[in-house]
């Protein structure tokens, strides 16, 4: 199907676009440079399928001059847009977010992936021992989210999940706003930010932002 639909999550434009279309009907979607480098890129159909969903969102929002680059660093810019922009997907789903303003990552999964027995590897025990079993598995997803959602922005900085990135109470809704925060790290620029969350059907979309 075309684009599930444009959200709002604070200064930043969301869009998802839920992959129904094959690789070839993608592909029709992009300039032919792009079509071409995922084929040479990925030998999965299902990431060429996301690699190129990125795109055919790229291209209906911005035009097909626009096309996504990467730093040094390797993150994602846009090269003919001034702003920030990142890029997540998860099965079925790609997703894009925009800011002209601050810095942005952005992190998507879907709410059945079961997760609570894993969370004990970038959650502190203390925390998940005050989570009621029943909200256990989203209140773990949303900390992965806004966890990889940061370290987009941030990149390596060394540490870990678990110990080096503080996520604030979520509580499971339909949208809501966290407070994220580095700690105990040697970081030159801001170290308090904060996760905006919306859940849509099954997806949980975390942007995280300055």
């Amino acid at each position: 199907m075309p684009l599930l639909g444009r959200y709002k999550l604070a200064d930043s434009d969301v869009w998802v676009w839920k992959i129904t279309e094959t690789v070839d009907e993608l592909s029709a979607m992009v300039p032919a440079a792009s079509a071409s480098l995922a084929l040479e890129k990925f030998a999965s159909r299902k990431r060429r399928a996301e690699w190129l969903a990125v795109r055919a969102i790229v291209v209906q929002q911005f035009g097909k001059g626009v096309d996504i680059v990467y730093d040094v660093a390797g993150k994602p810019m846009l090269d003919a847009a001034c702003g920030y922009v990142s890029i997540s997907h998860t099965k079925g789903y790609a997703v894009v977010a925009f800011s002209r303003v601050s810095e942005i990552g952005v992190d998507v999964e879907l709410m059945s992936r079961n997760v609570a027995d894993v969370a004990d590897r970038y959650m502190p025990a203390e925390l998940l021992e005050k989570v009621p079993l029943g909200e256990r598995n989203s209140v773990a997803l949303f900390h992965w989210c806004a966890k990889e959602a940061l370290y987009k922005i941030v990149g390596d900085l060394g540490g870990n999940f678990k110990d080096n990135i503080s996520v604030g109470l979520f509580e499971p809704g339909e949208r809501g706003t966290v407070p994220v925060e580095l700690v105990g790290l040697d970081f030159y620029g801001c170290r308090r930010f904060v996760a905006d969350f919306l859940v849509l059907d099954d997806l949980l979309v975390v942007l995280c932002r300055r």
